[in-house]
């Protein structure tokens, strides 16, 4: 590579990691556990919460849309930017619905706006995502991807415990107003670091717009027998890890101080295990090692229960610990499954089958399990803090340990592709 070419690729790896930095801090004040309580300020029940956090995923069904359009247009950087700034403002302008709408109109108001900013978001993760993929060199991908998932867990973690310490400290109104403006001034830096990202240019695929190129992902039996029980595994932890902000607010009535510390207590375990997935993914691939992430996964929502036996601190601290490591490997791993997998000029499709196929399956997480927490309202108190997570956990800890296996086995995968996976 001419010199030139490093220097820029240098400029803009470093630009990434602030960029990931600033992204984190605002995705987690605006879009992370705090979230849940906002929209118990706003008036939302089990079942409307369960269908809010179910948009972002439900949108990511949409994003093949967006890879059929980088096929028209490749400027990749342009289609992120707009994107990504339609995101920013409008989910900082959720901040604003108490003070410019009828309080009746609350959560119907944030519903339509939550729904157009996640189509914005999901819109931008075909062209942002290949766009930075073609920047990181391929032999230290997973290396780059270890570190700056590292930075971001550190901005997790000193996001999520500021905003919980505000949260207790001030009344609901004045502290998510507070977090709003904060979020809303982070979203300014944020963009600032988007824009300063190179413009790579995007060789469309040999397939051109047509049905065959949308097909070429689900003819590869291995992708999409992986694709669909990863899939199915998200919907599976929409519907107990995306609802545990709600167990612990509504029914357990923990503070948002412990709500802090827990979440905080993720990115700090997410930082080290971040890291060292990354460097087991080199030595052993990503299939292998998603082998060991599934079944601590599963552990992590069965430990729900421990609370029966247990102070609720101890178990919040076994969970959020086994739920960072398990949390940090699936996303690294799935990520790095994908991208090593796929032919370089069929990225964009392959990725837009994976997040729709995901998406699709993971909207009806949240939504299933917000109504069955509405449904369970007059069953036994312990039920509804334990007992519905350790059952669905232990489905999941199950099929873990047979379909898991079954599909992701590296001796049933073609050495092509064996081969070809960091």
């Amino acid at each position: 590579m001419p010199a030139y070419k490093k220097s820029i690729q240098k400029k803009a790896l470093k630009n990434a990691h602030f960029e990931a930095f600033s992204s984190t801090v605002f995705i987690n004040l605006l879009q992370g556990p705090y979230l849940t309580g906002y929209l118990l300020y706003l008036g939302a029940n089990a079942g409307q919460i369960g269908m809010i956090m179910s948009i972002p995923l439900v949108m990511n069904a949409f994003i093949v849309i967006s890879a059929f359009f980088m096929e028209k247009y490749t400027n990749r950087y342009r289609i992120s930017f707009i994107a990504i700034l339609i995101h920013r403002s409008l989910l900082s302008a959720c901040g604003l619905i108490p003070f410019v709408v009828p309080k009746e109109w609350w959560v119907p108001v944030f519903l339509i706006l939550y729904s157009v900013l996640s189509f914005s978001g999901s819109f931008s993760s075909v062209p942002f995502t290949t766009l930075f993929t073609d920047l990181v060199p391929t032999k230290v991908r997973a290396k780059y991807l270890g570190h700056r998932f590292t930075l971001s867990g550190i901005a997790a973690a000193i996001t999520m415990l500021t905003a919980g310490w505000l949260l207790e400290r001030l009344n609901q109104s004045a502290g998510f107003a507070l977090l709003f403006i904060i979020g809303f001034l982070i979203a300014i830096i944020n963009i600032t670091f988007i824009g300063k990202y190179p413009n790579l240019p995007h060789i469309p695929s040999e397939n051109g717009l047509s049905l065959q190129h949308l097909l070429i992902p689900f003819r590869d039996s291995s992708f999409i027998k992986s694709i669909m029980f990863v899939s199915i595994w998200i919907m599976a932890q929409g519907s107990t890890i995306s609802l545990f902000s709600y167990v612990m607010l509504d029914i357990m009535k923990i503070n948002y101080e412990w709500l802090g510390i827990s979440n905080t207590l993720l990115a700090i375990v997410s930082i080290v295990a971040f890291s060292i997935w990354g460097k087991l993914s080199i030595k052993w691939g990503a299939r292998k090692l998603l082998l060991w992430v599934f079944p601590l996964n599963a552990l992590s929502i069965i430990f729900w229960g421990l609370q029966d036996f247990t102070p609720v601190s101890v178990m919040l601290i076994v969970v959020y610990s086994f739920l960072g490591i398990s949390m940090a490997g699936f996303g690294l791993l799935v990520f790095n499954f994908v991208v090593s997998h796929a032919p370089k000029r069929d990225l964009p499709i392959y990725f837009a089958v994976y997040a729709s196929l995901t998406g699709l399956f993971g909207f009806f997480g949240p939504l299933i399990g917000g109504l069955i927490f509405d449904h369970i309202k007059t069953w036994p108190l312990w039920y509804q803090e334990y007992g519905l997570l350790v059952c669905i956990g232990f489905l999941m800890l199950l099929g873990s340990l047979t379909l898991a296996f079954r599909i992701f086995n590296v001796s049933r995968v073609p050495k092509s592709i064996k081969n070809s996976e960091p």
